[in-house]
Formats: structure tokens, C-alpha cells, sequence
């Protein structure tokens, strides 16, 4: 895999070709191991590495995707390459499906995004579709508000560019709809582009002569939406066109009486704004095709890990230094015959966790599988700094260990694991427990998420619970600076009819 990547990244085609045709009937990918994952949006979108649907069959669908396209750039019109990529869209459909059936999300929107991937070098708008409709569902689920709308933005200007007019004029709409949703002002920015394309849509079903009826849906839908944003004028003479088309009289008439009534009117001030740039992420497209394959072959070896990241000069020059502390303890420890000593693993554990990488995640997976405790309290103990989603499998499946004091590292890896998109699986571990110190460390660590979701999550809590739960949620709520969480805290006060509960939240709102 590593020559494969290397030989595309230099743009060596045909050595490409050979080395992903290699790889078709590689014996390792009929293996029983899960989709291994990559860093995605925020390194939070990805999947993980442990028995699961799909099997070995995320990472076959990869190679048959890559081969396909190398070979395509040699050969357009190759029945193989064809065969490969059609190949390659079943097998990504099939495993995204069972993915989406095991309550994977996260795993099924690597399949998406690769599908997505398929439809821009395929050119087929069908593929394109299924892959972004399906991410930005998975998006929107988590939270990720920036990225739901640069991905509609996106999706809109290749839908544009196809000439997909009806699709680009309902994407707008759901963007808008979304926005308004998310609390964010880009709502009229998305109602007004979406009423500007249902006039170009209307105007091109005209020059095609489809039906009539088809027409007048597109006007309505442009009227609509010239009047959420105030645009009469516009609103006008959308009817006035819909009482010019080949319509029954009584609804020519219909159509005509309204664009009267907008006459006179005034058009608002055309300051909609948009998205800006600097919300839009750099990275919102990550090369999985080839970061999950390379994960694969590295098979969660520490040292061919951190070998790539002191070869990569992506990376920062300390978190390179930090792997090259790795490497030099590897080589020190092979000297000593000592590299399989508990010892060097506990050691190397706590260094892997120090790169703050996604990247470490694969080794410490490995080592959180030994049969030593103490390996696997380093493993647990170094998530602390990796703030993934993918760090919290680890985590779940620590808090039901055996020993202790594995179980005791879970809750520091807790207390140390708050980021915006960690709030689902916070609230997950939760929801699944029953140990009220577990729940209690979910609950402080959810409280420094700062988002509106945490601070009505914990509302929900101090609503529900009582004793010592009621007061983590208490003390999370008192350490929230946002000011969105205002409205929720005075909503629910409104509402409680349990005078202690009533109390608590009035006090809140009164230190907020």
C-alpha cells in the first residue's frame, strides 16, 4: 500500500496500476479484523478498529476503488477499471448499510465520503448524491454545523455545474431550513440563492418544453421563497409569469389578481450574508481512499507508525520530535531484547499518547488488547490526550475491564476527553452505565464542551436525577460560559413543578 500511495503521489501511473492490481487478492484483506478508520472532519468522523459488519470487506472495497481510478487515468475507456469501480460502489454500498444497521455511523460515512469520491471522477451525479446526502446526514447527527453547510455548499456547485437545477434549488432550501435549525444567519442567504435558482430552473424547463405543470411548481416554489425574504418585487413577477403560462383561465386569473396585489411594494436591503470563508474547513475532505489502506498495512505497529509521522513534514516539528522519541526508544529497547517487557510498553503507551496524534490510535488499540493490565491501564491512560471520537471505543470497553485500575483509567481518560464532538459519546457512556462515578465523570466532562447540547443535556439531567448525579449536573451547568444556554435554563424553570429542581435553576439563571 505504501509503494501504491507513493507511486500516485508521484504521479506515476502505471507503476500505481500495477501496485493496487496487486493488492486485489491480497490474503489479508479476507481477514476477520474491522475497518480500521482515519481522521475525518475534526478527527472525529471515523471508524474504528475491532471485529464488526463489513469485516475485511471496507478495506477490499478500497482497493478496488483506487485500482479502478489509476487505471482509468491510463485507459478511459478500460472495461477492467470500469469493472473494478462498479465493483468497488457495491462492496462500499453493502458495508455502509451494515454499518448503518449496527448503529455505526461514524464507519458508514467513510463509505460515503469514498462514494462521493466515486460520483467526481465518474461524473455521475447519482454516486455524487447518494454521497453527499448520506454525509451530510452523519454531519448533522453530530453536531458538526460548519461542515453540514460547507458540505451543501459544495454539493450545490457541482449540482450547478451539471446543470442539476431542481436538485441545486431544493439543496439551498434545505440549507436554509438547516441554518435557521442550527441558530446560524446564513438561513435568507440560502432562501434567496434557492428562489433565484427555481427561476433559472423554471426558465430552462420552459426552453426544454416539459410539462406545463413542472413550470408553474418551479415558480410557486421561487415565490415562496422570494417572499421569506421579503423580495415582493420578485414575488411579483414570479406570478406575473405564472399567469402567462398555458394554464386553466381560472388559474391564469388567480395568479394574475396576486401579482397585483404585490405591486408597490418594496425589495429589502440585499445584505444577505453567507457562510464566510474562514468557517470553511481546509480539510473537510480527507483522502481515506489511501489513509485507511495505509493504516491497514501498518497493522498498529508503533514503530512503522511513528516512523511515517517523523517521515511526513505535514506535521508539526514537535509532534516529529515526539515520534522520533518513540523511534529511538523502540531501537533502544530492541537492543536490550527488552521490546516486548511490560515495562517498554507501559513506556511506549504513554509516549504514543504524547504525539496527541490520530495516527496513535491504531498502536494503543493493539496494546489496549493485552492479556498485562498494566499495558493496558498505559493504553487507556494516554487517550486522555487524543481527542477523537475513536478514543472513546477504547474507553467503553476499559470502563467493563477486568482489573480495577484499567477501570480506574477509563474515568482519567474521561475527565480528560472533552471537545465538541465528543459530546454523543459522553452522553452515550451515560446513558449505558450505572456507575454513578462514571456518570458523574461523563457529566463534568460534558460541562466543558461549552455547547448548547451539553448545557440541555445537563438541564435534562439536574431535572431527572437526584443526589449526587443532580449535583455533577449542578456544577457543570455553574462552569458553562455560553450564552445560548440561557433560554433552555429559563425554559425549563418555567416549566418545573418540583420546588427544589424550580430553585436550583432559578439560582443558576440568577449567576448567569
Amino acid at each position: 500500500v505504501h509503494a501504491a500511495v507513493a507511486f500516485e503521489r508521484a504521479k506515476q501511473y502505471p507503476d500505481a496500476t500495477a501496485a493496487w492490481k496487486s493488492l486485489l487478492h491480497h490474503p489479508g484483506l479476507a481477514g476477520h479484523a474491522g475497518h480500521a478508520g482515519h481522521a475525518g472532519l475534526t478527527g472525529g468522523v471515523n471508524g474504528v478498529a475491532h471485529a464488526s459488519p463489513g469485516a475485511r470487506a471496507y478495506e477490499a472495497a478500497l482497493v478496488h476503488f483506487n485500482y479502478g481510478l489509476a487505471a482509468v487515468r491510463l485507459d478511459p475507456g478500460s472495461a477492467e477499471a470500469r469493472r473494478a469501480l462498479i465493483e468497488s460502489q457495491r462492496r462500499l454500498e453493502q458495508v455502509a448499510d451494515d454499518f448503518e444497521q449496527a448503529g455505526e455511523l461514524e464507519r458508514a460515512f467513510d463509505c460515503y465520503q469514498i462514494l462521493l469520491k466515486l460520483g467526481k471522477e465518474s461524473a455521475q451525479f447519482e454516486n455524487l448524491a447518494e454521497g453527499y446526502v448520506n454525509c451530510i446526514r452523519v454531519l448533522r447527527d453530530d453536531n458538526l454545523k460548519f461542515y453540514v453547510l460547507q458540505y451543501y455548499e459544495d454539493f450545490i456547485k457541482l449540482a450547478l455545474e451539471r446543470g442539476e437545477l431542481h436538485a441545486a434549488a431544493t439543496l439551498y432550501q434545505e440549507a436554509a431550513a438547516f441554518a435557521a435549525r442550527a441558530g446560524l444567519p446564513y438561513d435568507r442567504h440560502y432562501q434567496h440563492k434557492s428562489a433565484m435558482t427555481w427561476m433559472r430552473c423554471a426558465d430552462k424547463f420552459v426552453e426544454t418544453g416539459v410539462p406545463v405543470q413542472m413550470i408553474e411548481n418551479a415558480l410557486l416554489a421561487a415565490a415562496s421563497q422570494h417572499s421569506a425574504v421579503g423580495d415582493y418585487p420578485a414575488v411579483r413577477e414570479c406570478f406575473e409569469k405564472l399567469a402567462a403560462l398555458d394554464l386553466a383561465e381560472r388559474a391564469r386569473k388567480r395568479f394574475a389578481t396576486i401579482a397585483q396585489r404585490y405591486r408597490g411594494l418594496a425589495a429589502p436591503p440585499v445584505e444577505l450574508p453567507g457562510l464566510p470563508d474562514y468557517l470553511k474547513q481546509q480539510h473537510a475532505y480527507a483522502d481515506i481512499w489511501f489513509v485507511d489502506l495505509l493504516e491497514w498495512e501498518m497493522d498498529g505497529d508503533p514503530h512503522a507508525v511513528a516512523a511515517s509521522i517523523v517521515g511526513d513534514l505535514r506535521y508539526p516539528n514537535g509532534i516529529r520530535r515526539r515520534a522520533l522519541v518513540v523511534l529511538l526508544t523502540l531501537a533502544d529497547a530492541h537492543a536490550r531484547r527488552a521490546q516486548s517487557d511490560p515495562e517498554t510498553l507501559v513506556h511506549v503507551a504513554e509516549l504514543l499518547g504524547e504525539l496527541q496524534s490520530y495516527a496513535a490510535l491504531s498502536p494503543l488499540e493493539k496494546l489496549f488488547a493485552s492479556g498485562d493490565a498494566l499495558i493496558r491501564r498505559a493504553a487507556v491512560r494516554a487517550l486522555r490526550y487524543l481527542y477523537f471520537k475513536r478514543s472513546f471505543v477504547i474507553v467503553r470497553r476499559a470502563l467493563n475491564d477486568s482489573d480495577a485500575q484499567v477501570r480506574e483509567a477509563a474515568l482519567v481518560a474521561i475527565a480528560g476527553l472533552h471537545f465538541p464532538h465528543a459530546f454523543n459519546p459522553l452522553a452515550r457512556i451515560y446513558r449505558e452505565t450505572s456507575d454513578p462515578r462514571v456518570r458523574a465523570a461523563a457529566l463534568q466532562s460534558i460541562g466543558k464542551i461549552q455547547t448548547v447540547e451539553a448545557g440541555e443535556f445537563l438541564v435534562m439531567v439536574l431535572r431527572q436525577e437526584t443526589g449526587h448525579l443532580r449535583d455533577a449536573a449542578y456544577t457543570a451547568l455553574t462552569q458553562m460560559d455560553n450564552a445560548d444556554v440561557l433560554p433552555i435554563l429559563r425554559q425549563h424553570h418555567e416549566i418545573e413543578t418540583n420546588p427544589q429542581v424550580r430553585d436550583t435553576l432559578g439560582e443558576l439563571l440568577r449567576r448567569h
